[in-house]
């Protein structure tokens, strides 16, 4: 019967019902009671309904998952509509099931709540996840809010306070300690595969709650979203997959238009869920020479340490040569973004924490590790005769590292890209064995790995007039560690290690408390 058609009695029957049905069940709630938000369709704000992907997959998932206490992960395509999906499921849990608990997290502030003061870049508010529950709270009839609701007492900054039952869904942005200190029936981890702090975040809730939600796309870069997705870590979650044709509305125009105005590598990752980092312009194809297992420290072999210094970030590797078959072998690995070359001194003999640091647990492992390992050879980025990264006074990288005894040689070669991409190369297509070391992150041989992969080339637009040949790498995320190696490749001859150093030829290089000599540019003597 057509609700126009209804009396008044019929009516609010029928508005009973609709209450009743919604406190039982989280799919009636989002259909009988929610609206969502597209900026690009008019009249822009709808009635959700859901459709029947969203109904079986997010909501019947999700809900099992909050009340039995079991991560799940939601590997989506764009505009899926699971964000809205999600934070009403978890409305539904904060509305009418007492001691529910949430955190809500994303990769920055704005992103969690931009709905008072400074947006942080993010100019609408409905783009928050806070900006999402503000929108669907208001547009709800006022007998749907929990007894005595008032928006500007119960809806605060990154907080929002159920008065009938004291259930709180608080906020927080990506960090180390993300959600220590508190207990959650659930956790909300939005957008997971482009965190900063993700391992150590993903960690820090394990103590936190039984149920974490991952949903995200694919990232530009592999961390520990990939990782759960494809269960390198051996971590049981639910993954549930959100492909573009379980919505009705992305039809064969959609997705030939979606083809036609994005790059090939958005295209793959945002509406194909394609994990793998582009290839494309790739700077190494011989990475397919590299071996990744149990290849660990050998201390009868000598030690060579590579470096990279920059204004965003520092990488360091600790090499090796096989001294049996002659080939190199990496046995660590870190990097670490905006931090002072003293924050690096602890990882070498003789120098001791510095207590103005706050290391992480696993930095503090690699410590402990890599500091009892013999001096080494230290090979590295021209640039270290430069200011160091963060001080104000009238010094330079290397003299800082040389108080610390360590002593950097590097070749004036190392300045030309074009010689250190030849020289590794040929380094690389002989052989490398890289030792599967734990840690995430900055942390372990995992980030080596992933970025001599995925170093590449800037793309050109197919239209573009542009003749000369592109030269330079992009730099990003993957830059670090590759100079490292670079610098590595391209001072084997100076250094006399590429034959292998046996005592005589080690001793060498090994005393430490000589004057050294540079010249005018900086470089060892």
């Amino acid at each position: 019967m057509n609700s126009i058609n209804l009396s008044r009695k019929e009516k609010l029957a029928k508005l009973k019902e609709m209450i009743s049905d919604a406190e039982k069940d989280p799919k009636a709630y989002i259909n009988n009671f929610c609206q969502t938000f597209n900026p690009k369709v008019e009249p822009y704000h709808f009635k959700f309904k859901l459709f029947p992907f969203q109904e079986k997959m997010i909501v019947d998932e999700l809900k099992d998952a909050i009340e039995n206490g079991k991560d799940i992960f939601f590997d989506k395509c764009r505009e899926m509509g699971a964000t809205y999906t999600v934070i009403d499921v978890i409305l539904w849990f904060w509305r009418y099931i007492p001691g529910s608990n949430f955190l809500l997290g994303s990769r920055k502030e704005a992103y969690v709540d931009n709905t008072k003061g400074d947006s942080g870049g993010v100019s609408n508010k409905e783009e928050s996840l806070f900006g999402k529950i503000e929108y669907t709270l208001m547009r709800q009839p006022k007998f749907i809010l929990p007894n005595g609701f008032d928006f500007r007492k119960h809806l605060t900054y990154m907080s929002l306070i159920n008065p009938e039952n004291g259930n709180i869904i608080s906020g927080e942005s990506s960090n180390s300690n993300f959600s220590r200190g508190g207990r959650q029936k659930a956790i909300f981890m939005d957008e997971f595969a482009f965190w900063d702090n993700d391992s150590s975040a993903w960690g820090s809730t394990a103590d936190t709650t039984d149920c974490r939600i991952v949903l995200t796309t694919p990232g530009i870069k592999p961390g520990k979203a990939k990782r759960l997705r494809f269960g390198e870590d051996g971590e049981k979650i639910k993954i549930i997959e959100l492909d573009y044709h379980l919505d009705p509305r992305k039809d064969a125009k959609w997705l030939a238009s979606e083809r036609e105005r994005r790059s090939e590598e958005d295209f793959a990752r945002e509406i194909m869920r394609n994990w793998d980092t582009s290839i494309r312009g790739r700077v190494y194809d011989e990475v397919k020479y590299i071996e990744v297992g149990k290849f660990p420290y050998n201390p009868e072999w000598p030690l060579f340490v590579s470096w990279d210094f920059g204004l965003d970030g520092i990488a360091v590797q600790w090499w090796q040569k096989n001294q049996n078959n002659g080939k190199f072998r990496l046995v660590e690995a870190y990097k670490k973004e905006n931090v002072s070359i003293h924050y690096l001194f602890p990882f070498f003999p003789g120098n001791l924490i510095d207590s103005l640091f706050d290391y992480t647990s696993e930095e503090l492992a690699l410590i402990q590790k890599v500091s009892q390992w013999k001096k080494a050879i230290h090979v590295g980025d021209p640039d270290v005769a430069k200011r160091s990264i963060v001080s104000k006074e009238k010094t330079s990288t290397r003299l800082e590292l040389e108080k610390a005894g360590i002593f950097v040689q590097t070749s004036p070669e190392a300045n030309t890209f074009a010689i250190r991409k030849e020289k590794t190369k040929v380094f690389l297509q002989k052989g490398v064995e890289i030792n599967d070391t734990e840690g995430s992150g900055d942390v372990g041989t995992k980030t080596w790995v992933s970025s001599i992969k995925f170093a590449r080339y800037p793309q050109r637009n197919e239209n573009s007039q542009a003749t000369s040949p592109v030269s330079l790498p992009i730099h990003d995320w993957t830059s670090h560690h590759r100079s490292a190696t670079e610098y590595l490749a391209v001072n084997l001859d100076k250094s006399n290690i590429a034959t292998g150093g046996g005592d005589d030829k080690y001793k060498k290089y090994q005393n430490y408390n000589q004057p050294k000599s540079y010249d005018k540019r900086g470089f060892l003597r």
